[in-house]
């Protein structure tokens, strides 16, 4: 099995059993734990932090270990997969025509935890054929390993057991990041002393009397299992969205950077429009760069921070403002090359102004070799050239 057939086949698996298809940094821990790569790495490619890398794996691999009802993790998904396609009959596939609890399609995978057998078959006989996958264990250590081993969405744990009681297994199983999440619902006889108060505190959601009411089981098991999803899509959400907000930082600061690094003047500029008859007025700075506010003569705030930039438009180039409104009303681009004087010098400028939204950018770039030779009779802001491009 080569990464990209590894690949195919968890997307294949998590598609047909969520809808859901892999996302690029999914794949990516899926890389780094098939080419055993550090996690700096896929952040790296994927321009993230290591940490929220980190955490996206921890969700993934969490899903991954629910999906194929097997702990998986970043060390041991190569020696998994490689192991399965040797051995096809153990593709969950095969798995659950063998089972003897198991449908064609599970409601949920249920743990049952009682020393009693006539229980466990009762609760058995209820959930299999209501459509539950049903699994069963006697005792505490076996429950406890079990779970490590294949985490089921709900266990049923009955609270005396002659060598681990349902507390202690409850409170190991919540002390456990992998188990933490798991619903436990406390099985108990009316006539035993129950202490819900206890059971609450080590990790119980919820509790069921003997005798078992086939409704109340049903429904309380519905309930967390709903539950449980529920927090699964809310995950997935959150991994999502700090995915999106990760991708626009690093978005931003590339930009920024740029920006700030430019040897050009760049500037982006939103119309400002009357209430009344929609006509733009006046234009207001959304961002500058250091050069652009350098050829003006003015700081970056200043700039920003005021909407009236009509008067300082014009001042800059006679007419300027009118051939914006222009450029935002037609998409038609402006190239204007402009005289300039800045620091008892008069410098040549060439500008080009691009609509973008309902505003524009602007690009200014000093022309080092136009000397002022080339027209001395010029005053100190004119227009030397002024022409508009059609796209």
């Amino acid at each position: 099995m080569t990464l990209e057939e590894a690949i195919e086949w968890v997307e294949s698996t998590l598609e047909s059993k969520t809808g859901k298809q892999l996302t690029t940094s999914e794949k990516g821990i899926l890389k780094a734990a098939w080419e055993d790569e550090p996690y700096s790495a896929v952040a790296d490619s994927l321009y993230m932090s290591v940490g929220h890398i980190k955490d996206l794996a921890s969700l993934f691999w969490k899903r991954l270990s629910d999906l194929l009802e097997e702990k998986v993790s970043k060390n041991n998904f190569r020696n998994l997969l490689l192991q399965r396609s040797a051995t096809p009959t153990q593709f969950p596939r095969e798995i659950a025509e063998s089972d003897t609890y198991q449908t064609s399609d599970p409601k949920g995978n249920i743990l049952i935890v009682d020393d009693l057998i006539e229980n466990l078959h009762v609760l058995t006989e209820i959930l299999s054929k209501q459509g539950y996958k049903v699994r069963s264990v006697t005792n505490g250590k076996m429950a406890l390993k079990t779970v490590c081993n294949n985490p089921p969405d709900v266990i049923l744990l009955d609270i005396k057991m002659p060598d681990i009681d349902g507390y202690q297994v409850c409170s190991t199983l919540k002390a456990e990041e992998e188990t933490s999440d798991i619903p436990i619902i406390f099985l108990s006889a009316l006539n035993e002393v129950f202490d819900k108060v206890k059971a609450f505190e080590v990790g119980g959601v919820d509790y069921i009397t003997k005798p078992f009411q086939t409704e109340e089981v049903i429904a309380r098991i519905q309930t967390h299992l709903t539950l449980q999803q529920q927090k699964r899509q809310l995950r997935q959400e959150i991994e999502q969205h700090q995915q999106t907000a990760e991708i626009l930082y690093q978005s931003r600061a590339l930009l920024a950077s740029l920006l700030n690094s430019s040897r050009d003047g760049i500037a982006a500029m939103q119309a400002v429009r009357d209430m009344v008859n929609g006509e733009i007025e006046d234009f207001r700075y959304l961002l500058v760069n250091p050069v652009f506010a350098k050829i003006l003569g003015k700081k970056r705030q200043e700039l920003t921070s005021n909407s009236g930039q009509k008067k300082l438009l014009n001042q800059l180039i006679p007419g300027f403002f009118e051939k914006l409104v222009q450029v935002v009303e037609t998409g038609e681009p402006l190239q204007q090359e402009f005289f300039f004087e800045t620091d008892m010098k008069k410098k040549c400028y060439d500008l080009i102004a691009v609509k973008l939204g309902d505003g524009c950018s602007i690009t200014v770039r000093e022309m080092k070799d136009y000397g002022e030779a080339h027209s001395p009779n010029l005053p100190s802001n004119g227009s030397v050239k002024s022409k508009i491009f059609s796209n």
